[in-house]
């Protein structure tokens, strides 16, 4: 086809190639970021199934070993069976508790790299059209504050006991404690209330070492979230 002569017909023709070009990259452009933005809200889904999945078994399985210990007991009475019996299987539970402890931990740490993508690709979409940005929640300090105040989102460092992690790593300290305290009081003979407080001692250490271990794991994490990206993170 003859390129137009015309100087004001070819700047408009330039123009309007150049146009739908913008037009045509831009759209995939849009179309690449909310694909990505669907892959990532599906990935946190998928961390969320896995934390009740591990949650649920582990429950499940310390529930199921509680029921066939007092079954147990009432048979031997509390005896050399009784006792045998519970430390052969309360310490399987105790790492299937820590398996699953450190796993929640994990899955936490996935969906915040993927919540912190998400918030970017939003924050792109947002800059776009100002004019949408009301019909948003809104993601900047001021308005944080006011979901905070809320109740919707909290950033106390109390939010760390909140976690699927934190549950179990609690229900698993009472496991330990409790393996402990029956170790003490059929291992060495002790009485019982100097078997109760080893086994209370024992469940406080082991609650303490979850916790720090889950906050340093997650201050670290967000620390390195921020690397990920080459702009500070939202």
């Amino acid at each position: 086809m003859d390129q137009p002569t015309d100087p004001l017909a070819r700047q408009l023709a330039l123009t309007s190639k150049y146009k739908s070009e913008f037009l045509a990259n831009m759209s995939h452009e849009l179309t690449a970021l909310t694909t990505e933005h669907f892959n990532l809200q599906t990935a946190r889904m998928g961390t969320v199934a896995e934390a009740n999945g591990r949650s649920t078994l582990y429950l499940g399985t310390l529930s199921s070993a509680v029921i066939a210990i007092a079954f147990i007991g009432q048979a031997s009475r509390l005896g050399d069976a009784f006792y045998l019996f519970a430390l052969t299987l309360l310490p399987p539970v105790f790492l299937l508790g820590v398996f699953s402890y450190l796993r929640l931990v994990q899955t936490s740490i996935e969906d915040m790299v993927y919540a912190v993508g998400s918030f970017r690709i939003r924050q792109y979409f947002l800059g776009l059209d100002p004019a949408a940005v009301p019909f948003f929640p809104p993601t900047d300090p001021e308005g944080l504050r006011k979901l905070e105040r809320a109740g919707v989102v909290s950033t106390s460092q109390l939010q760390t006991l909140l976690t699927a992690a934190s549950m179990v790593a609690c229900i698993n300290a009472i496991v330990g404690g409790v393996t402990a305290a029956l170790a003490v009081r059929s291992l060495l003979d002790a009485p019982v209330p100097a078997a109760a407080v080893t086994g209370a001692a024992v469940a406080v250490a082991l609650a303490t070492l979850f916790l720090v271990h889950q906050v340093r794991r997650f201050r670290r994490a967000a620390a390195v979230v921020r690397e990920l990206y080459e702009e500070e993170s939202p």
